[in-house]
């Protein structure tokens, strides 16, 4: 009986473990299709982003290369941030070949001889946007000035919100343009799913209209829990301090040199939290303050022209330049005949190229026909001194396999056939050599006998097939006597 309980319990056992496993494989194919829907909806996701390339144009130094590099970090994760420049490539080069990988603006610094410059081109087919850089600092500048400085390599995973102040003036139809392009270089963020946790950077876009001036800030946002004071914020946020120099815990909580001067302890707009955030203290429900720390670089632009293409077409708006309707109508009248004229002058440029490869291409194979007749005239001539008859080496190695094949025929037909024999280095073909054949060779000590003889001092006879042994035998040895 209690070998059968055992073995009922054994089966049972082995039935609930295939029954976990089933479960098991079933769960692991539902999070497959899971993971595979979700890709292809973060793919198609993707796909909608907006990407960009940001170049530099000719010579411009290494502080505005760096400018580039700091404005790469900015655009992060949706830009090329280790795309190389070459001089050989031009502004045609990235506006096609961004197309294909979904790139939707490009942003150019160029340096002029008195001022900087920075545009921002809607890819592939337009406006194109032209600042003038009157003020630019470094984001290494803008930390190196911070006491604190607070930048994280999680920040740079999401994309930075954008806040934009002082466009919405209806008179003013240049600067809707540039919110609605400025807005359009950035993801679009959803309220509803949108995560607060993966909102850790903000972009600024001030328009200040006295000066008539763009200006571009960088910042990271900093959560803390509210209704605490700076010393207990850090025992939330960080780990428990050293108080072996204070004789009381109260002598932590009231020390007034806790705070570091670029730090404010004063009265805080308070915001109630509808997520979880990833730093300590800050739960849904709570309320928290918000703090802006500038990582950089900052810019002041100045806007003076608007482009309706890609650098080129009717131009939408110009700070100095100011034109009558009448002006604008006769320059949108002459625009038709300026892209027709364009058109045959890039097509002139192409003919032109097509044409100078065709003619280099030409002048190749003419010095290859004339080195190949060069060496055929001195094979020739080598060839009457030297009495051989040269002839190209494919031809004489046909006319050699043709002749080993007949000859092959020809033992085949008195049947002749050589075999190849397995032996070892210099072997003889066919069988032993009779005394006194032909091909062996006379011993000076034989009287004109050759080896390999009947004689009984001659060597051994060798062997059907291969070399003679050179070993003598036991009579011919010399004799010695002893004294």
């Amino acid at each position: 009986m209690a070998k059968r309980k055992i073995g009922k319990c054994r089966r049972n056992a082995r039935r609930a473990q295939a029954l976990k496993n089933a479960r098991d494989e079933d769960r692991f194919e539902a999070d497959k299709v899971k993971a595979e829907i979700r890709e292809k909806g973060t793919q198609k996701e993707l796909i909608r982003v907006p990407h960009s390339f940001i170049i530099h144009s000719g010579s411009v130094g290494r502080y505005l290369r760096e400018l580039e590099r700091d404005l790469r970090k900015v655009m992060e994760p949706n830009t090329a941030s280790k795309l190389q420049i070459l001089k050989r490539n031009n502004l045609k080069d990235f506006i096609v070949n961004g197309a294909v990988l979904g790139v939707t603006h490009v942003m150019v610094l160029t340096r002029s001889e008195n001022s900087v410059h920075f545009r921002i081109i809607r890819s592939p087919q337009g406006p194109t946007v032209y600042f003038k850089v009157k003020e630019y600092t470094l984001a290494r500048d803008v930390r190196h000035d911070q006491k604190r400085s607070y930048i994280m390599p999680e920040m740079f995973q999401s994309a930075p919100l954008v806040v934009m102040n002082g466009f919405n003036n209806p008179e003013k139809k240049h600067l809707q343009l540039v919110q609605s392009m400025v807005q359009n270089m950035f993801p679009v963020m959803n309220v509803d799913t949108l995560k607060l946790s993966k909102v850790k950077r903000c972009v600024l876009w001030n328009y200040n209209e006295e000066e008539d001036t763009i200006e571009f800030r960088h910042y990271s946002i900093k959560s803390v829990p509210a209704g605490v004071n700076k010393t207990t914020k850090k025992l939330l946020q960080s780990k428990v301090p050293n108080l072996a120099n204070y004789k009381d815990i109260s002598d932590y909580f009231l020390n007034p040199g806790q705070l570091s001067e670029s730090e404010f302890e004063g009265e805080q707009k308070e915001v109630e939290l509808t997520q979880d955030l990833a730093s300590r203290g800050c739960k849904a429900g709570l309320k928290t303050n918000l703090r802006l720390i500038e990582l950089g670089p900052r810019m002041k632009l100045q806007l003076y022209k608007v482009y309706e293409g890609v650098d080129e077409g009717e131009m939408l708006y110009h700070a100095y330049i100011k034109k009558s309707a009448q002006e604008v109508a006769a320059i949108r009248a002459k625009l038709p005949s300026l892209k027709k004229k364009k058109l045959r002058y890039e097509k002139n440029v192409e003919h032109r190229v097509i044409r100078r490869l065709k003619i280099t291409e030409d002048k190749k194979q003419e010095i290859e026909e004339r080195k190949k007749s060069e060496t055929e005239k001195l094979a020739r001539k080598q060839a009457q001194v030297t009495g051989h008859n040269v002839e190209d080496p494919d031809e004489e190695a046909r006319k050699h396999e043709e002749k080993r094949k007949a000859r092959q025929e020809k033992r085949e037909k008195e049947g002749k056939v050589v075999k190849k024999k397995k032996g070892g280095k210099g072997g003889r073909k066919g069988g032993a050599r009779k005394a006194g054949a032909p091909g062996g060779t006379k011993s000076p000590a034989a009287g004109g006998k050759r080896f390999g003889g009947a004689s009984s001092g001659g060597f051994a006879a060798k062997k059907k097939g291969g070399r003679a042994p050179l070993a003598m035998s036991m009579k011919s040895k010399p004799k010695f006597k002893r004294n």
